[in-house]
């Protein structure tokens, strides 16, 4: 059985013959998209769609190999530097970008693609980046704002990650300094003094860079504010929707439903606070802790069949996928020295698989990363027969699969589970990456809005931020969280909020939650006509708005009893959890 990933079927190296006839295939076709561009006309359309559809496969190969080589070796400079170089060859497309965007403003795409059935295959693509050339600036300012932004609003987010990457934290009954990465994991130790010295030590360690990172967040919203109204939306959070192809309603009905269920989610914070001794609420240090006694470490033999078993009672397609997967080399398994923390999923469409990157150690919850991450690949070997340029999906339709066949996955598992205490491990675990993508996400996504509402012209500093901050998890956390011991700096260490081109990008994690919540409830109902439509399903997160996607699986997202229903899927763990407490 591989442990690592199988990276031959890309490259064999960077010196490799394919590489090399690759890059120089990348540099033609950029030389022959700016040159089509220089005397465009409507009848070049389709050749500039082909041209553009060589770069795609070029690029996600190609990217995909230097960025994977560097997951696994953070020392690898030769790929880290093959990564700049591609990054600044893909520079040269924009102009490119820019006037082929310009040049559909006026045009009617339905009469365009009439003329040809290719054209029709992307009408959706075309509509969209017609929607976009309404809201650009001339040519020139295109190139200037995408050139400045890599001294602006890039330089201040690399400022965010610089200095928070290398904090070191001194935390009390520890003989060594800790990066604040590890610092911020003590919050899952078992030590109830680890979580909190942990917790006190990360909150005095910030005072060090606060204001600088301040700076850079206010700046960063302050271009975006600017961007957003030279553009002519009506706010970041406007253009964030039209990015992702979804409704302001849609939005809203999501809001709207976990602020009303919002009572639940406190009830286990409460009952969480009381079982480990707390009267008034539950302490930010103690989201995390530990609760039951599940003690059981799986091999990576048994957690293969695990993933297997949940795979194969949904689909043979899932589990034919999930077979490939853990026996041709798709997966980087054991972490080591060297390698990136976490696990992520990358699609390479142009040969038809995903790598995945775990750090596997034998906790239940890695069994539940493997489902998950296998899931997006599922999502990537569904889209692999579309069309190179219709298999690019937004943010909040990202985690449709995963989520869901995370959801399968923990479902067997509190099943399989019988011991009451191994249970409440189980259900408590689950309970906590819920209520992080619900009320968690909630209290980001009201600071952000508080942080963007701000006039462009005032400077905002770390004692803002901060109560920003206090103000929007006392909103959401209410009386479940003791308000002595609240978070106020949690806008310091989370980096999706640097990012001037990717406002408010926390909602996506709620939609991407509740959405695939909504759709086990549907599998639930009827398996069978479930499974029918659901890799259509799928491969429409390319080619349709959100709320049309979900139609075809007869939801209606603009409507606040959807997001109840998929809420209550979670209550249910709720209720659970606290009767596993008695």
């Amino acid at each position: 059985m591989n442990m690592n990933w199988d990276l031959n079927k890309l490259y064999t190296s960077l010196d490799s013959k394919e590489y090399k006839k690759d890059k120089e295939e990348l540099k033609g076709f950029i030389h022959k998209e700016n040159s089509l561009m220089s005397d465009f006309k409507e009848n070049d359309i389709k050749e500039y769609l082909k041209i553009e559809e060589k770069l795609n496969i070029l690029a996600i190969k190609m990217f995909n190999y230097s960025s994977l080589k560097t997951s696994v070796d953070v020392n690898d400079r030769e790929s880290l530097k093959e990564l700049q170089e591609l990054q600044m060859l893909f520079q040269e497309t924009i102009p490119a970008n820019v006037k082929f965007k310009r040049f559909l403003m006026d045009k009617d795409i339905d009469a365009l693609v009439k003329k040809d059935a290719f054209l029709e295959e992307y009408k959706y693509l075309l509509e969209k980046t017609k929607e976009q050339a309404s809201h650009m600036l001339s040519e020139k300012e295109e190139i200037l704002y995408s050139k400045l932004s890599m001294v602006a609003s890039s330089s201040w987010s690399d400022l965010q990650s610089n200095l928070t990457s290398n904090l070191s934290i001194k935390v009390k009954g520890f003989k060594d300094k800790m990066p604040l990465s590890m610092v911020r994991n003590l919050a899952y130790d078992s030590n109830k003094d680890v979580r909190y010295n942990a917790y006190k030590a990360e909150l005095k360690a910030y005072k060090a860079i606060e204001e600088s990172v301040a700076m850079g967040l206010n700046n960063i919203k302050r271009e975006a504010n600017i961007m957003a109204s030279l553009r002519g939306y009506d706010s970041i959070l406007d253009m964030a929707l039209v990015h992702n192809h979804m409704k302001r309603e849609t939005l809203d009905a999501m809001i709207d439903a976990i602020k009303e269920e919002l009572p639940k989610f406190r009830e286990y914070f409460k009952a969480k606070a009381e079982a480990l001794g707390y009267k008034n609420g539950l302490p930010f240090y103690e989201l995390f802790a530990p609760m039951g006694k599940l003690t059981k470490t799986y091999t990576y033999q048994e957690a293969e069949k695990e993933v297997l078993d949940v795979y194969k009672s949904f689909s043979p397609r899932l589990y034919e996928m999930g077979y490939k997967a853990f026996h041709e080399g798709w997966i980087d398994v054991l972490p080591r020295e060297g390698k990136v923390g976490g696990a992520f999923c990358s699609g390479i469409t142009p040969i038809g698989e995903s790598r995945v990157l775990t750090n596997f150690t034998g906790a239940m919850s890695d069994i539940q990363t493997l489902a998950h991450e296998l899931g997006h690949a599922y999502h990537n070997e569904v889209l692999k027969d579309s069309l190179p340029l219709n298999q690019d999906y937004p943010m909040q339709l990202a985690e449709t699969a995963s989520i869901l066949c995370q959801t399968l996955m923990s479902k067997k598992l509190i099943d399989e589970v019988k011991d009451k205490e191994e249970k409440l491990t189980v259900v408590e675990n689950s309970l906590q990456e819920d209520t992080q993508c619900v009320v968690d996400i909630l209290s980001r996504y009201l600071f952000e809005n508080m942080v963007c509402d701000t006039e462009i012209a005032k400077p905002l500093g770390a004692k803002d931020m901060n109560q920003f901050m206090l103000k929007a998890q006392e909103e959401s956390y209410g009386d479940g969280l003791d308000k002595k011991y609240l978070h106020p700096y949690m806008w310091l260490c989370k980096s999706h909020y640097y990012s001037a081109s990717n406002g408010f990008y926390n909602w996506p994690y709620a939609f991407g939650l509740l959405y695939a919540k909504g759709l086990y409830a549907k599998y639930m109902e009827n398996k069978e006509e479930f499974v029918k439509k659901y890799d259509e399903m799928l491969k429409n997160t390319c080619i349709m708005d959100a709320e049309d996607v979900a139609l075809t699986m007869d939801i209606d997202i603009t409507k606040k009893e959807f997001w109840i229903s998929s809420l209550k899927t979670i209550e249910e763990d709720i209720d659970l959890f606290k009767e596993l407490l008695k």
